[in-house]
Formats: structure tokens, sequence, C-alpha cells
């Protein structure tokens, strides 16, 4: 496909653009908390998708290559505006099947979890959500953030310990 865009077929990257719209939208708004920035953010990403496009080597996944794109397009509008804050912020649990109570368990759990992960040093947040809200394995992680795959899996190993400990004992990390 990316031969085919590189050979000016945009119709290919309409489909390939289509295909992780959804997932760099999710990123932006984890980042920017807003609509509208967010659709800007994505086509921010897009358009520097393609004209990069020609400088994709394959060494990785084609998803791992534009989420790197994406985060540190993020990263940049971020140190101008303001600091990161958690995906975890956005997270559901949806279980329709379950009395009023079990309504509001859910709903305590979820604002545990918002606060806790909002309590985690910043470069352990980032990883927590990639690791957690987009299941990306650790090497992506690393490539997306440009960090060692041991920084990722020490970083998401003490965001663990520190949410266990926020979330059971009420610590403060």
């Amino acid at each position: 496909m990316c031969l085919r865009i590189l050979n000016g077929d945009l119709r290919a990257f309409s489909t390939l653009a289509g295909r992780y719209r959804r997932r760099v939208l999710s990123l932006g708004m984890s980042f920017f908390h807003n609509l509208d920035d967010a659709e800007d953010f994505v086509q921010d990403v897009l358009v520097k998708v393609y004209v990069s496009l020609a400088s994709f080597r394959g060494e990785s996944r084609f998803s791992t290559w534009l989420m790197r794109i994406a985060y540190n397009t993020a990263i940049n509008s971020v140190k101008r505006r303001k600091e990161y804050t958690s995906l975890a912020e956005d997270f559901e649990v949806v279980d329709e099947s379950g009395t009023p109570e079990d309504e509001h368990l859910r709903n305590c759990s979820r604002d545990a979890i918002r606060e806790a992960v909002s309590t985690l040093p910043e470069r352990y947040r980032v990883c927590v959500d990639l690791y957690f809200f987009y299941d990306m394995p650790y090497a992506d992680i690393g490539e997306v953030t440009g960090q060692p795959v041991n920084t990722i899996k020490s970083h998401v190993f003490r965001a663990k310990k520190l949410l266990r400990s926020f979330l059971i004992e009420g610590d403060e990390p």
C-alpha cells in the first residue's frame, strides 16, 4: 500500500488514514482533552505521515512508526501548551447487566483508577497509557517514546507498584 501511496494513489492513503484515524484521535484526546484540538492534531499527524512516507524503512510495523510520529507531534504540541494527561481520565467500565449498586461500584472504581493514574509521574503515565489503554507491547512503546525497552518495563513495573500502593493502601506516590 505504501508504494501505491508514494506513486500518487490518494485513495490508498485515504484507506490508510481511515485505518489509523481513531487510534491517533484517541491519543490526541488524551493529550488535548478537546475534540477540536484532537481533530486538528489528527490532521497534522496525517500530513506528517504523508510527507514522511518515503522515509518509512519498514524496520518496524507501520502502526508503530505512525504512532511515533503522533506521539512526537503531541509531545511537541504539549510542550507549547500544558502537561500530558492520561487517557485513563476517559476510562469507562461498561457492563449493563448490573444493579444500581453494581453501577455505583463501577463508578467508584473508575474514579479511583483515574485519581490513581493522575498521581503518577508523567513518564510513568505515558508508559501505562500506551501499555494498558493502547495495548502496545514494550518494544513498540520504546519506539514511540524513544526510550529503551528496559526503561519502559521499569516504568510500567514502578507505575503498577505505585498504583497498587495508592489503590490498596491509600498512599500518595
